[in-house]
């Protein structure tokens, strides 16, 4: 009987080995990850390892690792030492400012965020701001700077949370951030740095009876399902496009082990948009009428209401109507529905994959042309294009 011709060897690619350095304990990180291993699962030949943890409780890789690449959260000095001793590709997917000129960095625009953060509280009427940041390696101090000139661009006054000390002391921080909460105006808006600071600057609220968020509301910068809905109330929070920030770290990182060059050094991906609980669930304007206006516009923006359609809704007249717009919020009517609109353009264009024509169905256009034709004036370039520079490659 014959023999079989032997079936040719499979050819199985080298499998590159690539540490995370990514804390998966908390939303941010396990979503980063969950991005890293949507793009390499059953595509790339990499194995994917989350690097384990030394005595002092941080993401170590061991000397004898044999590794190709690294995907890292660099937030101190320590770690960044850590890294440049492996001596390999890196790609740094915090907020670190002092990156090593050879690593390639992914990161959330942080301007972006202020902007989003500011807009949330003057759909509300708020006039009166703050940013509240205690001593942590979580977060750069820039978040705060860049909330700061936002507010001030508007002409308005942002009050600082600045600590003396750098102590990290539970007892120590409530103190001061007691101390600075009663010296500052109420009804007031308050960014805070991330879902940590929003619990601690929520609890001694709680402790002293100021009310959340009748008095201080308070917006989280960040996301953490678990913090954001244990706190009393529930924290609003921002959306990072953390998933994205781990697949264009993958991207990158991929092209620099095939010795491809990448355009650019930095990445900053916009946020994606806020979550809405109860700790930003109100209007501080006392003008009730007023209030009915803005909310009708904010819930019916979407529909295509003219503003005909609101001074149906509300008992006053045109002129009176613009008026109060106009010392309020400093705009017309017109232009808050105009603005709510695009507002909602863009989170559906950066948070999901519906046509043009799906997008302005759902938001007021009457036609995919005047959507087109709208968005072109006011950003300056047509939704698709908006779409791809927000999800773009480095």
């Amino acid at each position: 009987m014959p023999r079989r011709p032997r079936s040719p060897a499979l050819k199985i690619p080298d499998n590159r080995q690539i540490a995370l350095l990514i804390d998966p304990d908390d939303t941010w990180g396990r979503s980063v990850i969950q991005g890293i291993a949507s793009v390499v699962r059953n595509v790339l030949p990499w194995s994917l390892w989350i690097a384990p943890r030394d005595r002092q409780w941080r993401l170590r890789v061991p000397r004898n690792w044999q590794g190709d690449g690294i995907i890292a959260a660099i937030r101190d000095e320590k770690t960044a030492e850590h890294v440049r001793g492996l001596q390999l590709p890196t790609v740094n997917v915090s907020y670190w400012e002092q990156d090593d000129p050879d690593w390639y960095r992914v990161r959330t625009d942080d301007a972006r965020r202020a902007e989003m953060a500011f807009s949330h509280f003057r759909e509300r009427g708020f006039r009166h701001f703050a940013y509240y940041g205690p001593p942590s390696q979580r977060y750069s101090p820039s978040r705060g700077e860049r909330f700061l000139k936002v507010v001030e661009a508007a002409g308005l006054d942002c009050d600082m949370f600045h600590s003396r000390s750098f102590s990290r002391d539970k007892t120590s921080i409530q103190e001061r951030t007691l101390h600075w909460l009663q010296q500052a105006p109420r009804p007031l808006a308050v960014m805070a740095a991330d879902p940590h600071a929003g619990v601690l600057l929520t609890e001694v609220c709680n402790a002293v009876g100021f009310r959340v968020p009748e008095e201080i509301a308070i917006l989280v910068a960040d996301t953490d399902e678990l913090l954001c809905n244990i706190s009393a109330p529930p924290l609003s929070s921002i959306v990072l496009a953390s998933e994205q920030i781990g697949i264009n770290s993958v991207r990158i990182l991929e092209a620099l082990l095939a010795g491809k060059r990448v355009k650019s050094k930095s990445l900053a991906l916009p946020p994606l948009h806020v979550i809405e609980r109860q700790s930003t669930e109100m209007l501080a304007i006392d003008d009730p009428l007023f209030v009915d206006a803005l909310r009708f516009i904010r819930e019916h923006a979407h529909t295509g209401i003219q503003v005909s359609d609101v001074l149906q809704a509300v008992p006053l007249s045109r002129r009176s109507l613009e008026q109060r717009f106009r010392q309020l919020l400093n705009c017309s009517p017109a232009d808050e529905i105009r603005r709510i609109k695009m507002e909602r353009v863009k989170q559906l264009l950066i948070s999901t994959d519906k046509t043009v024509a799906q997008i302005a169905g759902s938001s007021g256009f009457c036609s995919p042309g005047q959507l087109c034709f709208v968005f072109k004036k006011q950003i300056g370039t047509t939704p698709l294009e908006f779409r791809r520079s927000q999800r773009s490659e480095n």
